[in-house]
């Protein structure tokens, strides 16, 4: 493979915390209550605007508030609780060691991207971030991916998209690129299988014998 498109929530970092509790947070400054654990976990890796909408009801109206108030919240929220799964940056520092272009695609936006990867020290091996700001069509569209192969000059089938959710599998599919999907996030190992995936992993580290 030459190229490697990363998604970050699930993948590389442990956020779930982080996103529940500001998800949390917002609702119930918002006076939409506080929504449940497990129906947010469900919604993570898609677009917040769609997170929003589904688990907390919040109307179009109030949609851009809604979504500045948790950006503003999630800056001071993650940097405490953030953290990088096991394996993750000496992976990432070896494969790009051996020449892998490695990039992240995220339905995060980019500012809070570019925090979290200087904060977790993998920005130096990480060749260009894209964020949900970067395209019309968000995961599981498979739009961000193709962005990608084309930016970087890659035909689909010399790339690979890694991902814990079957949104990130999706996209990666659609996109013509072979998949990986991890179990140690916010899917199940059924719930990924089911989306047919090149390779299945329950440990980042295990990129290394693939790519």
């Amino acid at each position: 493979m030459k190229l490697l498109i990363l998604d970050f929530d699930g993948t590389i970092a442990d956020t779930k915390s982080s996103i529940v509790n500001t998800i949390q947070a917002t609702g119930k400054e918002l006076g939409y209550g506080i929504a449940r654990e497990k129906d947010i976990q469900e919604k993570i890796g898609l677009p917040l605007k769609d997170t929003f909408s589904s688990v907390l009801k919040v109307p179009d109206s109030e949609m851009d508030h809604a979504i500045d108030l948790y950006r503003r919240k999630y800056q001071d929220i993650c940097m405490e609780s953030v953290t990088l799964f096991p394996d993750v940056k000496s992976t990432i520092e070896y494969l790009s060691q051996k020449g892998v272009v490695i990039t992240v695609a995220s339905s995060k936006g980019k500012d809070a991207l570019h925090l979290l990867l200087d904060h977790l020290q993998v920005s130096p091996f990480i060749s260009r971030i894209y964020g949900e700001q970067d395209v019309k069509n968000k995961k599981p569209a498979p739009d961000m991916a193709q962005l990608i192969l084309e930016q970087e000059k890659c035909e689909p089938e010399e790339a690979l998209v890694v991902g814990d959710t079957v949104f990130d599998l999706q996209m990666g599919r659609g996109a013509g690129c072979h998949t990986c999907g991890v179990t140690y996030g916010n899917n199940s190992y059924e719930e990924l299988k089911a989306q047919n995936p090149t390779f299945i992993i329950n440990n980042f580290g295990e990129l290394k014998s693939i790519v």
